[in-house]
C-alpha cells in the first residue's frame, strides 16, 4: 500500500512508542492505586472498606465524565502544536482552566449539599453513611485540582511531551500511595488520612505541573497577566466538551448497567463479573496507550499538507493496537484460568468466572477499534461524531440486554455488552473519510 512507505512507517512507529510506551505504565498506576487503597483500609474495619468504595464510586463516576478536560485539550492542542501555534495552545489551555473552575466549583457545592441523597442510593448503614460523607467532605475539593490536573496532562500530551505526562501520573500516585499509607495507618487518621493523602497529592501535582508548563513553554504569559473571558471564544471548546461529557457519560452507564444486572443474576455472578471486568479495565488502561498516541499523531498531522503522513499514523496506530490486542487476547486464552485464581481464591468464584472467561479473552479483539478510533476521532476533534456512535451504540446495547438477557443470563449480558464495544468501533470506522476530508483549520 502507497499510505505504509517503508521509511515513513518506521519513522511513525517511533514515535507512537515513545508516546504509547510512558502512557500505558502511566495509565496502569492507576487500577494499581486503586488495589493500594482497598488494602490500606481492609487493615482498618468492614465499615471503612464500604465507605471508602461508596465514595470512591461516586467520585469516579464524576471523574471519568468530566475526562473531556483531558481529551479535549489534547486533541485541540495537538493540532494548534502541528501547525506550531504557541498562542493558540495557550489560549486553549486558559478556556479550559476557566471552564474547569467554573464547574468545579459547582460541583463542590452540589456535592455539599446533596451528598446526603445521594448517599441514600449506596447504603442505609449510618455507620457507613458517616464515614462515607467524612471520606467525601475531605475529597470533594480536590476537584478543581483535579480538572486542572487533567488540562494539563492533556496540554503536555498534545505538545508530544509523553514523558512530561509519564512524570506528572507517576508522581501523583505515587505521592498519593505514601500519604495514604502515611496518614491513615501510621498517624491513624484512618478513611479521614486516605481523604487528605489524595486531596494533598492532587494539588502537589497541580503545582508541579505548572512547573512543567513554565519550563516548557517559557513565552506563555497567562499567569502573568489578568485573564480575559469572552463567552464567544469558549463556545468551540464548550460544546467540544459537551459532546465528549455525553459520550463518557452513556459508557460509563453501560458499565454500571452491566454491574446491576449482573447482581440480579446472583452473588456468584455478580462476584464473577466483577473480575473480568477488573481484567477489562486493566486491558483498557494498555490499549489506551495506543490510542493516546493516535490522539497525538492525528491532530500534529491534522492539515492538508500532512494528509499523507495522517493516513499513515492511522493506519500504523491501528495494526500496533490489533497486534497487541491479539497478543493479550493469546494469553488470556492460555492463561485467563491461572490469573483468576490468583485474584480470588475461593472455588466457587474460581468455577462462576471460568463459564465466562471466553468473553474477557474475546475482548481485546472486539474492542480494541473503539479506543483506537476514538483516538483518531480526538485528535481530529471530531467529538460530535463520538457521540453520536456511543448513543447509537447505547441504544443497541438495551436492545441486545432486552432480548438476550431472558434467553442466555449472563452469556446473554456479556454478549450484548461485547455488542456495545464492537458498534462503538464499527460505527467510527463508518465515518472515517471524515478525518481526512481536512478543513482549512
Amino acid at each position: 500500500m502507497k499510505y505504509l512507505n517503508k521509511s515513513q512507517s518506521k519513522k511513525n512507529f517511533k514515535l507512537i512508542l515513545n508516546i504509547a510506551t510512558p502512557m500505558i505504565i502511566a495509565n496502569l498506576s492507576i487500577p494499581l492505586l486503586g488495589l493500594i487503597d482497598t488494602a490500606i483500609v481492609g487493615r482498618i474495619n468492614i465499615e471503612q472498606i464500604g465507605s471508602v468504595a461508596i465514595g470512591s464510586t461516586i467520585l469516579s463516576f464524576i471523574y471519568f465524565c468530566f475526562g473531556f478536560f483531558r481529551m479535549g485539550t489534547t486533541g485541540l492542542t495537538a493540532q494548534a502544536w502541528g501547525q506550531n501555534n504557541l498562542k493558540k495552545i495557550e489560549n486553549i489551555f486558559i478556556q479550559n482552566f476557566v471552564l474547569a473552575i467554573i464547574i468545579s466549583a459547582l460541583l463542590i457545592l452540589i456535592l455539599f449539599f446533596l451528598k446526603d441523597i445521594i448517599l441514600l442510593l449506596f447504603t442505609n448503614n449510618d455507620l457507613i453513611t458517616l464515614h462515607t460523607k467524612q471520606y467525601l467532605t475531605i475529597r470533594i475539593f480536590e476537584t478543581p485540582a483535579r480538572f486542572i490536573n487533567f488540562i494539563i496532562i492533556g496540554l503536555l500530551l498534545g505538545c508530544n511531551k509523553p514523558w512530561q505526562t509519564f512524570k506528572l501520573i507517576i508522581l501523583v500516585n505515587s505521592i498519593n500511595i505514601v500519604l495514604d499509607i502515611y496518614l491513615g495507618i501510621f498517624l491513624n487518621l484512618q478513611i479521614k488520612g486516605i481523604a487528605l493523602g489524595t486531596l494533598i497529592s492532587e494539588y502537589i501535582c497541580l503545582i508541579y505541573g505548572f512547573s512543567i508548563i513554565k519550563k516548557e513553554f517559557p513565552n506563555f504569559t497567562f499567569y502573568k497577566k489578568q485573564l480575559n473571558i469572552k463567552i464567544n471564544n469558549y463556545k468551540t471548546i464548550f460544546y467540544s466538551n459537551l459532546n465528549l461529557f455525553i459520550r463518557t457519560a452513556l459508557i460509563l452507564i453501560s458499565i454500571v448497567m452491566f454491574t446491576a444486572i449482573g447482581s440480579r443474576l446472583g452473588q456468584l455472578t455478580l462476584a464473577a463479573n466483577a473480575i473480568l471486568i477488573s481484567i477489562q479495565m486493566f486491558i483498557s488502561y494498555g490499549l489506551d496507550g495506543f490510542a493516546q498516541a493516535a490522539e497525538v499523531l492525528v491532530g500534529n498531522n491534522y492539515k492538508k499538507s500532512k494528509k499523507y503522513n495522517l493516513i499513515n499514523v492511522i493506519l500504523i496506530t491501528g495494526i500496533i493496537s490489533f497486534l497487541s490486542a491479539t497478543i493479550i487476547s493469546i494469553i488470556l486464552l492460555l492463561y485467563g484460568a491461572y490469573l483468576i485464581t490468583f485474584i480470588s481464591p475461593i472455588n466457587e468464584v474460581i468455577n462462576e468466572t471460568n463459564k465466562y472467561i471466553l468473553w474477557i479473552a474475546l475482548s481485546p479483539l472486539v474492542s480494541f477499534l473503539s479506543f483506537h478510533l476514538d483516538g483518531v476521532f480526538i485528535g481530529a476533534n471530531l467529538s460530535k461524531i463520538m457521540r453520536n456512535s456511543v448513543i447509537i451504540s447505547f441504544i443497541i446495547y438495551l436492545i441486545c440486554l432486552y432480548i438476550f438477557i431472558p434467553t442466555y443470563n449472563n452469556n446473554g449480558l456479556w454478549l450484548a455488552f461485547m455488542t456495545f464495544m464492537l458498534f462503538r468501533g464499527i460505527l467510527l470506522l463508518i465515518n472515517i473519510k471524515k478525518v481526512l476530508n481536512i478543513k482549512k483549520l
